[in-house]
């Protein structure tokens, strides 16, 4: 393989990876601080992006479901960060106009 075959596909890889950054329609906007974007960051992002995570809207019984769901499939939450996470996720991603960030 030639310097130049490697140099197009860095260029491919590159691009592709740009495009999968603006498909996820990450926002320019910061997300709310607290524990719970703290433990998010820590905890989900292990196995997928945040931006996957907080472009979703969900009622608190289902943020609850989910969180419990990511538990069970071996996200690592003592009860007590499961809650903070789970109040976050309400507070801020909920199913009900104003409760949320607007949706794009």
């Amino acid at each position: 393989m030639t310097l130049r075959n490697l140099a197009s596909i860095a260029v491919m890889l590159a691009a592709g990876a740009l495009g999968a950054v603006a498909a996820n329609g990450q926002s320019s906007a910061p997300l709310p601080p607290g524990p719970g974007l703290d433990l998010i960051n820590e905890r989900c992002a292990f196995c997928h992006t945040t931006a996957q995570v907080l472009s979703v809207r969900k009622t608190p019984e289902d943020w609850a479901a989910t969180v419990q769901l990511m538990i069970d499939r071996g996200a690592e939450l003592d009860p007590e960060e499961q809650k903070v996470m789970i109040e976050y996720l309400a507070a801020n991603f909920a199913d009900k106009p104003g409760q949320a960030l607007a949706r794009h």
